[in-house]
């Protein structure tokens, strides 16, 4: 556990951030860390040590279609820290542009608001 809370605060050094996503009894299901970079949001969901899923995403879509992620990974939550550091930044020659991955609406908080636009009540960015 000690190897993952290390890798959960090279993250945060790295400008993610962290929120609980309860379920439907309002207990702890998972936890989603986060960050907008050029274009794109890096997101990683994890139960526990050993499932975890992360990936980038184009941080505009159209609200009416699934999210298709331009990289995922699936692990252990060390393993999928480490992959998500090692991707190369966007804009980046060696960045994954095309979104040619699977559909990734677990990747995405409800709610998020990554250009901080004032929404009515109810609406999404």
């Amino acid at each position: 556990m000690d190897r993952a809370l290390r890798k959960l605060a090279e993250l945060r050094e790295c400008g993610f951030q962290f929120m609980n996503l309860p379920d439907a009894d309002g207990q702890l299901d998972r936890i989603m860390g986060f960050r907008h970079l050029r274009g794109y949001l890096d997101s990683l969901v994890f139960r526990s040590e050993t499932e975890a899923r992360a990936g980038r995403i184009p941080a505009v879509h159209a609200s009416t279609r699934h999210v298709r992620a331009v990289w995922l990974y699936e692990g252990t939550l060390s393993d999928t820290i480490d992959r998500l550091l090692e991707l190369p930044l966007p804009g980046a020659p060696t960045a994954p542009t095309l979104a040619k991955c699977g559909s990734a609406p677990d990747l995405l908080p409800n709610g998020l608001n990554p250009f901080q636009l004032w929404t009515p009540p109810g609406a999404t960015a």
